[in-house]
């Protein structure tokens, strides 16, 4: 069962905040490199970019870190990046921010290749996370299961304009979860 957590108008909005913000912290820049991580980040990742209104080189990178509703470590492909970004500002996308792993691996892997300034946004974090990125657009019950806007269960729901929570099953008799 899918209930509407954010609608398309809600990440709109809130990604045009997100831009700004980036936009402020990259200053006057001429052109950056955008790190996509994951398969669920592509739509935040288009819609971001757009609004983001700077030159970007994207790079896509990562896998699945979810087979249905179980965790499973997701492996980065370095090779899709470029072996340097020369001094040129790089942005790291991420759909959720669980543990900081991917994040903390592609900044140091960006910094290891010659970029100038580093940032990192995620569409979501999750409470009780102590990982960081400098944007974060949303944030999740620690046991939510999420879907739509590009997030995905098993190759369904990518295509939905909203984020809807699913019921997995899993945490359903927990309290406050959605």
């Amino acid at each position: 069962m899918l209930k509407l957590l954010y609608s398309q108008a809600a990440i709109a909005s809130r990604l045009d905040d997100l831009a700004s913000a980036i936009r402020k912290d990259l200053g006057d820049v001429k052109l950056i490199h955008t790190i996509v991580t994951m398969n669920g980040s592509m739509m935040f990742a288009a819609d971001l970019t757009r609004v983001l209104g700077i030159p970007q080189i994207l790079h896509f990178t990562g896998g699945s870190y979810f087979k249905g509703a179980i965790k499973h470590e997701v492996a980065l492909n370095p090779e899709t990046l470029p072996t340097t970004f020369g001094g040129a500002p790089v942005l790291i996308l991420e759909d959720i921010l669980d543990n900081g792993t991917v994040i903390k691996q592609l900044r140091q892997l960006a910094v290891e290749r010659q970029a100038g300034k580093v940032l990192s946004a995620a569409l979501f974090k999750r409470m009780g996370s102590e990982s960081t990125a400098d944007h974060v657009a949303f944030t999740l019950p620690k046991d939510s299961f999420v879907v739509g806007y590009g997030l995905d269960m098993d190759g369904r729901y990518r295509e939905l304009k909203d984020i809807h929570c699913l019921d997995t099953g899993i945490a359903s008799n927990k309290p406050g979860l959605c």
